[in-house]
């Protein structure tokens, strides 16, 4: 599976779990300030690329060797420009977002938007501390280990068919649909697992770590 990362300006990942994400991947893009956050933690992007209100100097200074790519469109986030750009570089089937939490609502609810409007060409991953969550519009394998919790929702409209297999509270062709059926910290009891549906698009969020 071919990989690609991109930091974005919002609350730092730690040093280890950056590491672990570029470990898997073939190219490393920040989106504007997060190359503050590269910077900080001492690793190299293959490219910046954002409307740099967020970089500071020092950071495009410490940089210069680095493609810079201004694009000061306001009608996308620098991140979505970022997504574009790995897309622009050959076929992923992956990119995996860090320092994407803010703590703001709006920011999380944006980030579900482009994991839901790239969900038929790349897989987006928002990574935080403590989950990963990503879109999904086929049947879901969770290779994650036993324990793990997951939750899962519909996402633009109900999604019916829902079977899950080797989850402790089990769906059996069940229609899903936000705020009405929705499955909350449902727990993997054996890998892989499974969540099977016929049709729509599933938010599925892995907790990482308690």
């Amino acid at each position: 599976m071919r990989q690609a990362v991109i930091l974005a300006n919002g609350t730092p990942p730690s040093h280890e779990a950056l590491q672990r994400a570029l470990g898997r991947s073939t190219l490393f893009i920040c989106a504007d300030g997060g190359a503050n956050t590269a910077r900080a933690l001492g690793v190299r992007p293959a490219a910046i690329i954002g409307d740099f209100d967020s970089i500071t100097p020092e950071t495009v200074e410490h940089f210069s060797d680095v493609p810079q790519i201004r694009d000061p469109g306001e009608d996308r986030t620098d991140t979505e420009k970022a997504i574009e750009h790995v897309l622009s570089k050959g076929r992923f089937q992956e990119i995996a977002v860090l320092g994407a939490s803010s703590g703001r609502l709006d920011h999380e609810m944006e980030h579900v938007g482009l994991m839901r409007r790239y969900v038929h060409r790349v897989r987006i991953v928002v990574e935080s501390g403590s989950w990963r969550a990503y879109a999904a519009n086929k049947d879901v394998k969770l290779d994650c280990r036993p324990g793990t919790v997951v939750s899962f929702f519909a996402v633009g409209a109900p999604v019916p068919g829902v079977t899950t297999v080797h989850l402790r509270y089990g769906l059996e062709n069940r229609t899903l649909e936000l705020g009405f059926q929705d499955s909350i910290s449902n727990v993997v009891d054996a890998t892989p697992a499974w969540i099977r549906f016929k049709r729509g698009t599933l938010l599925v969020v892995e907790t990482t770590s308690p």
